[in-house]
């Protein structure tokens, strides 16, 4: 969620750049809050129900599933009125915003379809989606069909039309792709106990060898994917070198259709960041836990807040190009906004955690 904040503000440099690489990575923290979001529902909504009626898991998955929905459309039509009633002449408006001479029926319309987006808080229209039709998932998941709904998820996956072969926006499209990344960790989420005994009864030896492989293949490619994407003229590459290599590299890992080497990236990057985190973890709770803690113990109410932060601080901080200090101060004021409202529950019982 810091990391989603950060990116999403993009006043760089403040001092944070290197939390999430200023979003610049071939993979970047959405992956990891899907995954992380669907491991979590797999787990509360799938497993520790497990022995309660289907009815009743499903039905609050789908309540859960509206809530998002309307969520996210409400947002969607507040931005687009604050826009149009306040800020349309200010260059600091979020690009996409419907023209204000649009009836606006039509903007509602266009909403309630999922067919326009505005705002900072689109992933939410991804969630619904993905929620609502998630029992027939969990379905499947209690007949012990998980294989059934990989190959599903898959095959949808596979229907990410070409490029240039379709009326809609890659933004629009990406529903397609991504819920193969949520309902892997759906999956992973239903049957986490089974998959944790299965990895300790392995061998020591192997498993060391296993965790040695991912988090060698992560530090390797996190650095060689910061040097490309920062242009750092190191072991002898020149920034026209580095350049060139993220030309030819980027169409493998376009983030609206989730092509197999990002998928692939994102896992390493993801289970060797889950291993380190879970060695650290009492150094982290120590030092960052007054932030990362409420944070994501409440990330879907930390990302709709973010969204207003976010959008009202491009208003008054136009452009990125402020220099390091004002960049820190107004990156830290954000942050710190988002954290006051966790810390007193502001709105929290209408915005959904």
């Amino acid at each position: 969620m810091v990391s989603i904040v950060l990116n999403h503000l993009y006043w760089y440099p403040n001092g944070l750049d290197w939390v999430a690489a200023r979003g610049n990575l071939f993979v970047t923290a959405a992956e990891g809050f899907f995954l992380i979001s669907g491991i979590v529902l797999g787990t509360v909504r799938g497993r520790k129900l497990i022995d309660k009626p289907f009815r009743h898991a499903a039905t609050l998955l789908l309540n859960r599933g509206v809530q998002l929905y309307v969520t996210s459309i409400v947002l969607m039509l507040l931005f687009t009125l604050i826009g149009w009633w306040f800020f349309m002449d200010n260059p600091g408006l979020k690009p996409g915003i419907r023209p204000s001479n649009e009836p606006f029926w039509q903007v509602v319309v266009g909403a309630l379809r999922f067919d326009y987006l505005y705002g900072w808080a689109d992933f939410l229209r991804l969630y619904s989606i993905f929620i609502l039709i998630s029992p027939l998932a969990l379905w499947l998941l209690r007949k012990g069909k998980w294989y059934i709904v990989m190959a599903i998820s898959i095959f949808v996956w596979t229907l990410y039309p070409a490029v240039g072969t379709s009326t809609k926006t890659a933004e629009l499209l990406m529903p397609i792709a991504w819920q193969l990344i949520f309902f892997s960790g759906f999956v992973i989420g239903f049957h986490w106990n089974q998959l944790a005994n299965w990895w300790q009864s392995l061998s020591i030896t192997l498993r060391r060898n296993v965790t040695a492989f991912i988090v060698a293949t992560a530090v390797v490619t996190v650095l060689a994917n910061i040097i490309i994407a920062f242009d750092l003229t190191l072991f002898g590459l020149t920034t026209q070198a580095t350049t060139a290599i993220e030309t030819v590299l980027s169409p493998f890992f376009t983030k609206e259709s989730l092509p197999v080497p990002r998928l692939l990236l994102a896992a390493v990057w993801f289970w060797a960041a889950f291993w380190l985190f879970s060695r650290l973890e009492r150094y982290i709770v120590k030092f960052f836990g007054w932030i990362l803690m409420p944070f994501g113990m409440n990330s879907l109410y930390v990302y709709t807040i973010h969204a207003f932060v976010v959008f009202f601080a491009h208003l008054v901080m136009i452009g990125t190009d402020h220099g390091i200090v004002i960049n820190t101060i107004g990156t830290s004021i954000a942050i710190g906004l988002i954290w006051l409202a966790v810390r007193y529950k502001f709105l929290m019982k209408i915005i959904p955690r």
